[in-house]
C-alpha cells in the first residue's frame, strides 16, 4: 500500500502533514483542511477493506454519526490509490500513552470514563444495523484536554454489523476469543507475544549488566540495548493488530513451536470452543472490559487467555459492584457478557446496586422500617398527637401552595406560579414535588437550557428526601421534564438518556414511553422506537399517545400521509394542552418533509391552532407559522410581498412578547433584508452582536446583508469595505468544525469581489 508523503494534497482540500499511526484498518495521517485551516485525521484504508466498502454503504452511515465521545466523520474520498476517511482530529493523548506514564487510575476516574465509553457503545450498537467497533484498546481511546474520552478508529468494514468474515484485525490481549478466525491464528499471536516478552526480559537483563561497566562500556552496551528496544518497540499496539491472513505454511511452522513455550499441551481449553464464532456487539464489551481492568491495575493483559491475572488477585481497590460488572464483561463465552453497550451502560449507572453492602443495607432498612412503623404507632398513641396535628396543618399549607401553583401554570400565569412554589419550598425544603414543578415552570417558560441545568443540579445535590413510591414517581417526572427540554433544543441523544432514566423510576407512565419513542425516532432509530412504543402499549398507554408516537415513526420511515393522519388524530383526541401542541409541531415537521406542495395545508394547520392556543403559550406555533409564510414567499412570486409582511408581523409579535432567541432575531433580520429594509436589518444584527459577541454567524449575516445592500446600487456607488470588515470578523470566529456551506460561499463571493477590482 503506497505511503502518502508530507505535502500530498487530497481532493485539493487536505494537505498531509505526517503519518501518526497504522493498524489493522489502514494508515493514519494528520492533515490540514486548507480552506477551513483546521486539523483533521485522514485514514487510508487497506485494500481488503476497500473492497468491502465498495460492496456496502458504510460511508453514508458513518457520516451521519454524531456523539460527544466519538470523532465526527466528515468525508470519504476514493482515488486510484485508495479509499480515505476524513474525521475530527482529537487533541489529547492516547490512553496507552497515559497508562505508560501514569501507571493506573482510581476507580472513580475509571468509572467516569467507563460511563462515557458506555454511552459511545450504546450509540454505536443502537444504530440500525449496529456498528461494531471491533478494535477497542488503549491506543484507540483518546484522553481529551478536558479530561473526557473519545473512542477513535472504529472499524469501517464492520459498519453494517458484519461478523468474522469482515473483521480485519486482532489486537493481542484485547480481542475476545471469537475474534480469532481459528486456533492457528491464536497460536501465531501467542507465539509472537511469548517471543516479545522474552526479548523484553533479555533487554532488561542487558540493562542490569550495563550498570557494572565503565562509561565507555555503558555507551556501547546501551547502543545495543537501544537497538534491541527498537526491535521490541515494533511490537506495540499498532503491530499487535495482525491482518487476518495466515497461510497454511504459517500454521505448520507455528503450531509445534507453541508447545515449547512453557504452556500446556492444551492451554486454551476454556477458550478454544469460542474461537472462530465471529464477532458481534458483545465482542466490544469484552475488549472494553479488558481495557478497564488495565486502567485499574496498570497491568497489560497477556495474549494468552490462560495467563490473564484476575482482578481479584491484583490487590486493586475496587468496589464489589464494579468488580461484578468487569467480571461479566470479560467472560470467555459471549452469551455470558452484556449483550450491547446499552446493557453495559445501564449496569455502570446502577453499579452500586450490585454491592453487597448496598443489598445488606436495604435488607436492614426493611427490618428497621417495620420496627419504625411499630414505634410510630405507639408514639402517636402516647406522645405525638400534638406533633401529628402540626404536621397535618403544614401538609395542608404545602400542598395548598403547590395546587395553586399548578393552576397558575395551567393558566400561564407563570410569575404567580413561581412565587407560590417558593412559598411551598419555605414550608418544606425536603419534599421533591415543589422542585419538580419549579423545573417544569422553566420548561413552560421556554427556558430549556435553564430547565436542564436546574434539573441536573437538583439530581446531583438531592436537596429532597426520597421516602415513598410517590417520590420515585416524581423523580421520574423530573427526568421526563429534562428529556422534553432536550427535545425542544434538538439534543435528542441526551433527551433519550433522560427518558430512559424516567422509566427506571416510573415504568407505568405512558407519556414516558411515548416521548422516548418519539425521541428515538428523531434520532433515526425507528425500529428501537417501535420496540419502546410496543412496551408502552403493553402497559396500557392511551390511544392519543399511541397515535402520536406512530406518527413520528411513520415520518422517519418516509410514510408521510400516514404520519399526518396519526398526528391529526392525536390533536383531536388529546385533552392535555401540551400534548396537543407537541402533536401540532410534529405534524408541521412532517409537512416540511413533504415539501412546498403542501405549504398551504401547513399554513392552514398553524393558523388554526395559533389562534386557539393564543392564551396558552402558542409562541412556538406562531413562530412556525411565520417561518411557513417566509417559505411561501420564496416559492410564490405573486404573493411574496404579502407573505413576507405577514411573517414579519408574526415575528415582531413574538419579539415584543419578550421571547428573544437567536433564531428569532436572525429570522427578523433576514426578513428585513428580503424586504430591502437594510437599515432595520442591520440594526437587528448589531443588537445580536452585543448579545452574542463570539458567534461568527452574526458577522456572516452582516456580510451577506452588505452584499445585498451594494447589489441594488449603481456600480460606481458600490463600496464593499464594510462587507470585508464583517467577513474578516466572521472568519476570525469561525473554527471550521461547523462545516458551514454559507461560509464557503461567502469566501467565494469575497474572492470574486477582489477579482472584480471592487476592493
Amino acid at each position: 500500500m503506497a505511503v502518502l508523503l508530507k505535502g500530498t494534497i487530497l481532493e485539493n482540500t487536505y494537505e498531509i502533514i505526517e503519518e501518526i499511526g497504522s493498524g489493522g484498518g489502514g494508515v493514519v495521517y494528520k492533515a490540514r483542511h486548507l480552506r477551513l485551516q483546521t486539523d483533521v485525521v485522514v485514514k487510508k484504508m487497506k485494500d481488503e477493506v476497500r473492497g468491502k466498502l465498495k460492496s456496502r454503504q458504510e460511508a453514508d452511515i458513518l457520516k451521519n454519526l454524531k456523539h460527544p465521545y466519538l470523532p465526527r466523520v466528515y468525508d470519504f474520498i476514493e482515488t486510484e490509490d485508495g479509499v480515505y476517511t476524513v474525521m475530527d482530529f482529537i487533541h489529547g493523548v492516547t490512553l496507552l500513552e497515559a497508562l505508560r506514564k501514569h501507571g493506573k487510575y482510581t476507580e472513580k476516574q475509571v468509572r467516569k470514563w467507563a460511563g462515557q465509553l458506555g454511552e459511545a457503545l450504546d450509540y454505536l450498537h443502537s444504530q440500525k444495523p449496529a456498528i461494531i467497533h471491533s478494535d477497542i484498546k488503549p491506543a484507540n481511546i483518546m484522553l481529551t484536554q478536558d479530561d473526557n474520552v473519545c473512542l477513535i478508529d472504529f472499524n469501517i468494514a464492520l459498519a453494517m454489523g458484519g461478523t468474522m468474515e469482515s473483521s480485519v484485525g486482532i489486537s493481542a490481549g484485547f480481542s475476545p476469543p471469537e475474534q480469532y478466525r481459528d486456533s492457528a491464528l491464536y497460536a501465531k499471536m501467542l507465539h509472537k507475544d511469548t517471543k516479545q516478552r522474552a526479548v523484553s526480559a533479555d533487554a532488561m537483563e542487558d540493562k542490569t549488566e550495563v550498570l557494572a561497566h565503565t562509561d565507555k562500556d555503558k555507551t556501547e552496551v546501551l547502543a545495543d540495548t537501544d537497538k534491541d528496544r527498537n526491535e521490541v518497540s515494533g511490537y506495540t499496539d499498532e503491530d499487535k493488530t495482525e491482518v487476518l491472513e495466515s497461510t497454511d505454511e504459517d500454521r505448520t511452522e507455528i503450531l509445534p513451536q507453541v508447545k515449547t513455550t512453557g504452556t500446556s499441551q492444551n492451554p486454551t481449553a476454556k477458550y478454544t470452543q469460542y474461537i472462530g464464532r465471529g464477532i458481534d456487539t458483545r465482542s466490544d464489551i469484552y475488549s472494553l472490559g479488558i481495557v478497564l481492568c488495565y486502567m485499574l491495575t496498570g497491568i497489560e493483559p497477556s495474549a494468552d487467555f490462560e495467563k490473564r491475572i484476575p482482578l481479584s488477585e491484583t490487590n486493586t481497590a475496587v468496589s464489589e459492584g464494579f468488580a461484578c460488572i468487569l467480571d461479566k464483561m470479560t467472560q470467555p463465552a459471549p452469551e455470558d457478557r452484556y449483550r450491547s453497550g446499552t446493557e453495559f451502560l445501564k449496569a455502570v449507572r446502577n453499579c452500586y446496586k450490585l454491592d453487597r453492602r448496598y443489598i445488606a443495607m436495604h435488607r436492614k432498612q426493611t427490618v428497621m422500617q417495620f420496627a419504625s412503623i411499630a414505634c410510630l404507632v405507639i408514639g402517636i398513641l402516647f406522645i405525638f398527637s400534638g406533633l401529628y396535628k402540626i404536621r397535618v396543618e403544614k401538609n395542608g399549607a404545602y400542598y395548598g401552595f403547590l395546587q395553586q401553583a399548578v393552576e397558575a401554570m395551567n393558566q400561564y400565569e407563570l410569575e404567580d406560579a413561581g412565587n407560590l412554589l417558593e412559598s411551598a419550598k419555605k414550608i418544606s425544603q425536603e419534599r421533591i414535588d415543589a422542585y419538580v414543578e419549579e423545573v417544569y415552570l422553566l420548561y413552560l417558560s421556554g427556558k430549556y437550557e435553564e430547565c436542564i441545568s436546574l434539573g441536573e443540579k437538583y439530581i446531583n445535590t438531592m436537596p429532597f428526601r426520597m421516602e415513598s413510591q410517590e417520590d420515585e414517581e416524581q423523580m421520574g417526572n423530573l427526568y421526563y421534564i429534562m428529556g422534553n427540554a432536550c427535545f425542544e433544543t434538538q439534543d435528542y441523544t441526551n433527551g433519550a438518556d433522560f427518558f430512559g432514566h424516567a422509566l427506571e423510576y416510573y415504568a407505568d407512565n405512558g407519556a414516558y414511553y411515548r416521548d422516548y419513542a418519539i425521541t428515538l425516532a428523531k434520532m433515526g432509530q425507528a425500529d428501537r422506537a417501535q420496540d419502546i412504543l410496543d412496551s408502552g402499549i403493553a402497559r396500557g398507554i392511551g390511544q392519543d399517545s399511541i397515535y402520536m408516537a406512530q406518527g413520528e415513526i411513520a415520518h422517519v420511515r418516509g410514510q408521510y400521509e400516514t404520519a399526518v393522519e396519526c398526528l391529526r388524530q392525536t390533536i383531536l383526541l388529546a385533552e392535555d394542552v401540551q400534548m396537543q401542541k407537541r402533536a401540532i409541531l410534529l405534524c408541521d415537521d412532517v409537512y416540511k418533509s413533504m415539501g412546498d406542495t403542501v405549504l398551504d395545508e401547513e399554513i392552514a394547520l398553524l393558523e388554526q391552532y395559533s389562534v386557539s392556543f393564543a392564551d396558552n403559550g402558542a409562541l412556538d406555533i406562531t413562530e412556525r407559522l411565520a417561518q411557513a409564510y417566509t417559505r411561501k414567499a420564496q416559492t410564490d412570486e405573486v404573493q411574496a410581498q404579502g407573505c413576507y409582511e405577514k411573517a414579519m408581523d408574526l415575528f415582531l409579535s413574538i419579539y415584543e412578547e419578550g421571547y428573544v432567541t437567536y433564531q428569532l432575531q436572525e429570522n427578523i433580520a433576514i426578513l428585513y433584508e428580503n424586504l430591502q429594509r437594510f437599515d432595520e436589518a442591520e440594526a437587528m444584527l448589531l443588537s445580536m452582536v452585543e448579545r452574542y459577541p463570539e458567534r461568527y454567524e452574526v458577522y456572516k449575516r452582516l456580510a451577506y446583508l452588505e452584499a445585498d445592500r451594494q447589489q441594488v446600487k449603481e456600480n460606481a456607488d458600490r463600496d464593499y469595505q464594510k462587507m470585508l470588515g464583517y467577513y474578516e470578523q466572521a472568519v476570525e470566529r469561525y473554527t471550521g468544525k461547523e462545516q458551514d456551506a454559507e461560509m464557503e460561499m461567502l469566501e467565494v463571493m469575497m474572492q470574486e469581489i477582489r477579482d472584480g477590482g471592487w476592493l
